[in-house]
């Protein structure tokens, strides 16, 4: 028979609060972790001066337009990471469903809003900044997935190895794989999908899966139905995509998405030749071609096409090696991490960087379809920048907690031993201390007849 049992993690250290005084001891990953994320900010902010200056000028009067203002996104973002990086994540995890209650009051609010570009995607509130709202339940979603994964109990089976499945065991079996883990992890993303679509925002849906799904596959949860399900979205994807005919705005961006260059949107086809222009080694800083109003949207969502144009292939090649650094050693740092819970916000945090750059470098190659997802720390935009920075104060604050948490257990280890010796020592004097008994002395010789 088999029961579905909850696997229990270490009791936390310390009540709940809201700041800790410190989280932990800061270890060699965490602090190569950081320089890798200092590195790729700086370079974002290097590339979009290089990418903006000439639009700002002509649109804006201004060459200084977006590096300002992305300048002191950046700052401010600093200043949000070292907050986040002190916040008990234990703290955050109590409030996760009061967040998930704001971030689909923002997705409706969006609704109401004025449209840009002919989407509705931001909250845009006279004489306030625009808020991209599903920057906001991007966190939120990673948040509430890994709450309610790591809550689902695992399926054990009772009887010994070789006990046969009964029609019973196999339900049981099921139903928790398919249900427990699959199913109620994801019921809260069917709202989030729902209202996106109706923005439109087919980057955000994708996102949104991509995220949750890796959460979902990392933590195991439903076992093969999970990874058949991921083999299965990936052969299907460009089929699915070549069905769409019902939602005019997929299906322009759809028939862009070709080979042939009289076809292509003039977005993608402008990108292309960027790339191609910048060769090897590429045109040199600030002498891209493309970004001079030819290539659309070359400060945020295509300005690795720019980043390709001006340091060429082993310019971009550097970026993307950036970002893989920084994915191993996030991964590594959610991997070490206290307990489950910390570790599925790791992996959904690094993940949600991943696909982003993915999908971003996919699209500028037109490898995917045209869609509006920009590359992390180097497009422009104030919402997304500071919720990035303060998801990487979240990381930090795992890095710290489980360096803590890893000295915690080898202290406990440490003392075990020390207890166990101290026994055996205690058991050798006991010994020691027992009065010796006579010797038994056997007279084996014959008597005298």
């Amino acid at each position: 028979m088999a029961v579905a049992r909850r696997r229990r993690s270490p009791d936390p250290a310390g009540p709940v609060v809201i700041l800790q005084r410190d989280p932990g001891p800061w270890t060699p990953l965490t602090i190569s972790w950081l320089a890798t994320l200092a590195l790729i900010v700086i370079f974002g902010l290097v590339m979009l001066f290089s990418a903006s200056y000439t639009t700002g000028y002509l649109r804006m009067g201004d060459s200084l337009y977006y590096i300002k203002s992305q300048a002191l996104y950046a700052l401010i973002g600093v200043g949000v990471m070292f907050v986040f990086s002190y916040v008990d994540l234990r703290f955050i995890r109590r409030l996760v469903w009061v967040g998930y209650l704001v971030s689909i009051g923002l997705l409706v609010l969006v609704l109401f809003c004025e449209p840009l570009n002919g989407c509705r995607r931001w909250v845009n509130i006279r004489g306030l900044p625009t808020l991209q709202a599903s920057e906001v339940v991007k966190f939120e979603m990673i948040l509430l997935t890994a709450h309610i994964a790591s809550r689902t109990p695992h399926l054990v089976r009772q009887g010994g190895p070789g006990l046969k499945r009964t029609a019973q065991d196999a339900g049981a079996w099921v139903y928790q794989k398919l249900v427990r883990e699959l199913l109620v992890p994801l019921l809260p993303l069917v709202p989030v999908v729902v209202l996106l679509a109706l923005e439109p925002h087919m980057s955000g849906i994708v996102l949104m899966c991509a995220i949750v799904g890796s959460i979902l596959l990392l933590n195991g949860s439903g076992g093969i139905i999970t990874y058949g399900g991921a083999v299965a979205a990936v052969l299907l994807l460009e089929t699915v995509l070549s069905h769409i005919d019902s939602i005019p705005y997929l299906q322009d961006r759809l028939d862009g998405w070709t080979q042939d260059l009289d076809k292509m949107t003039d977005q993608t086809l402008q990108s292309l030749y960027a790339i191609g222009s910048g060769g090897l080694t590429g045109l040199g800083l600030g002498n891209s071609v493309e970004k001079q109003l030819w290539l659309p949207e070359c400060t945020n969502d295509f300005i690795f096409s720019v980043v390709c144009e001006e340091l060429g292939f082993v310019g971009a090649l550097v970026v993307i090696l950036l970002f893989v650094l920084l994915l191993v050693q996030g991964f590594l740092i959610a991997f070490q991490a206290g307990d489950r819970f910390s570790t599925l916000v790791g992996v959904g945090i690094m993940a949600q960087v991943g696909w982003q750059v993915f999908c971003n470098v996919a699209v500028v190659t037109n490898t995917l379809p045209n869609t509006g997802i920009s590359l992390p720390f180097f497009s422009s935009g104030g919402t997304s920048l500071l919720l990035l920075m303060a998801e990487m104060g979240v990381m930090i604050h795992i890095g710290r907690s489980g360096a803590k948490a890893a000295e915690a257990r080898r202290a406990r280890q440490l003392e075990k031993l020390r207890a166990q010796e101290a026994a055996r020592e205690a058991a050798k004097a006991r010994q020691a201390a027992r009065p010796a008994s006579p010797p038994i002395v056997l007279d084996l010789r014959r008597p005298d007849w």
